[in-house]
């Protein structure tokens, strides 16, 4: 079982719950950040697919969000290494509000400290529902845990994962394709557009 995750996104954190479960009935389980030495979204999946292909066993794939994006193209790459894909989140196209919101987060990644609430006010739009930011005592509660949720991102964490969503364009007809077993999941508690995106993964 491979976890893969945006480069922003813990894998180890994350999927903490998920992963002690599946250690308890004996899986092996791996987290997975992607570094490739390209940064477009091709050399991502093929660091993915040659860690895949020195396992002894196909595997199986959790992704969330970019890293469901990973796990099903790893699943076109690798086909018959890759058993099933759970993809949370998914996407196969940048529309053009995920590319307004890109914009704004690079002006954001590079600029002073003073611009915390602008980061914090882009976190809370660009992650949660009108219905959960409606919420007083869930905002309030965002607000105290503000520097480690949405200060100042890493700089190489984050040029990693703006150059995938940069490259990665129109993949949907290629998706069709694809064969394995596949369980995606849109929360409800996410956004608007993300949701949206999963629906059209899914379809």
């Amino acid at each position: 079982m491979i976890f893969l995750s945006n480069p922003l996104a813990d894998p180890v954190d994350w999927s903490s719950n998920a992963r002690d479960r599946l250690l308890a009935l004996g899986y092996q389980v791996t987290t997975f950040e992607h570094r490739p030495t390209g940064l477009d979204w091709r050399s991502v999946v093929k660091c993915v697919s040659e860690f895949i292909l020195r396992r002894g066993e196909p595997v199986a794939l959790v992704g969330w969000s970019q890293g469901a994006a990973i796990a099903q193209e790893a699943a076109l790459a690798v086909e018959g290494r890759v058993t099933c894909a759970a993809l949370l989140a998914t996407d196969g196209r940048q529309n053009e509000v995920d590319k307004t919101l890109q914009q704004c987060w690079d002006l954001l990644a590079d600029g002073s400290d003073d611009l915390d609430c602008l980061r914090f006010a882009m976190g809370l739009l660009t992650a949660f529902p009108p219905t959960r930011l409606a919420d007083d005592e869930f905002v309030r509660n965002m607000r105290t845990v503000q520097r480690q949720w949405a200060g100042r991102p890493d700089r190489e964490a984050r040029r990693r994962s703006a150059a995938f969503i940069s490259t990665y364009q129109d993949r949907l007809p290629d998706l069709a394709g694809l064969r394995n077993p596949c369980l995606v999941v849109g929360f409800e508690l996410d956004t608007d557009a993300l949701v949206a995106r999963a629906r059209e993964g899914a379809a």
